[in-house]
């Protein structure tokens, strides 16, 4: 026997099985507006990351700048034992080229902290590099001797240094001189050889000139400012090499002692000494500059420091100022 059984939807079930067009068409406008959504929110998060990376970028090369300037800078006037500049005496067999005025640059110690106001320098053969100066930066020169001393085991001074410009130094006295002026030796009088278990009363050090400017170009980009340093070299010579790409300014402002207590009475511009009073100190200030526009960037306001302004800017490049004061360990002249 065959049963056979047979069953009837109602009508309205068949109707509600599946998405209508309605449904379809509401489900893909909401899908289109997530996705809409999310790649709005993609392309702000990928330029805030742009944005903070660029502007860590502008800090680290603020940073590594004013490194290389506060270690330098900290030392001007260091003359190993000699303490005072005028101690120092210049070899009449000294030679020097006639580079950025000649041999008068590099041995006027006595003004170790040195450069010219908004302005580049005004010595003859001493060209900037690199598309020029920038306009309305400050220069600053650093006159000292080298951190390291260099072994005198005799008066023979090794080859690597004779045709290096050298200060040759004891307690209340030294010389500047070039060894290959005066037979690859140092100069008469000075104590040399001692054992290594005995203090010695002999220094011979590399004497250090450093121009600190800032270029219109740089290795990255025409255009794109760079901090630069004229510096002496073997021959003797004076070499010039770029130091941090992206420095658009340099302002340097120096402290003065004008009654002995050691500490800024005062703070002058380079080339504005105050009679008998002492540099203690140096205020700098470097501006770092983008690579880069950043089109979503406003307008940067007016800006003033040291004796300079900087009116307000529309050309979606970023900018960071940074500045410190520098206290000279070598200051009690």
């Amino acid at each position: 026997m065959t049963i056979s059984t047979t069953v009837n939807f109602p009508p309205q079930a068949c109707r509600r099985a599946g998405f209508g067009i309605i449904e379809l068409l509401v489900a893909v406008a909401i899908n289109l507006f997530v996705i809409a959504a999310s790649v709005v929110l993609y392309m702000k998060a990928r330029d805030l990351q742009r944005a903070q990376d660029a502007q860590a970028r502008l800090q680290e090369t603020a940073s590594y700048a004013m490194s290389v300037l506060e270690a330098d800078v900290r030392m001007a006037g260091f003359l190993g034992l000699a303490h005072r500049a005028d101690q120092v005496t210049k070899s009449p067999w000294l030679e020097f080229p006639d580079k950025c005025g000649g041999s008068p640059w590099i041995v006027d110690i006595g003004r170790f902290i040195d450069g010219e106001n908004n302005g580049y320098l005004t010595q003859t053969n001493c060209a900037a590099l690199s598309g020029g100066a920038q306009a309305g930066a400050d220069v600053l020169v650093v006159r000292r001797a080298s951190a390291r001393s260099i072994p005198v085991p005799d008066t023979r001074v090794a080859a690597a240094n004779r045709d290096s410009v050298l200060v040759v130094s004891r307690t209340g006295s030294g010389e500047i001189f070039l060894p290959r002026a005066i037979g690859d030796s140092i100069p008469a009088g000075y104590e040399v050889g001692l054992p290594a278990t005995e203090s010695p009363r002999t220094q011979l050090r590399s004497l250090l000139v450093h121009a600190y400017y800032v270029s219109v170009d740089s290795s990255v980009a025409r255009g794109f400012p760079a901090l630069r340093r004229k510096t002496l070299t073997g021959g003797p010579g004076i070499g010039d090499e770029e130091i941090a790409p992206g420095v658009e300014d340099l302002q340097v402002r120096i402290g003065m002692d004008t009654n002995g207590d050691e500490g800024a009475d005062t703070f002058v511009n380079l080339g504005e000494w105050l009679g008998d009073a002492s540099p203690v100190s140096v205020h700098l200030w470097l501006r770092v500059r983008s690579l880069e526009r950043d089109a979503a960037l406003g307008e940067i306001r007016a800006t003033s420091y040291a004796d300079r302004t900087w009116a307000a800017s529309h050309d979606a490049f970023r900018r960071v100022l940074v500045t410190r004061t520098i206290q000279l360990k070598n200051s009690d002249r």
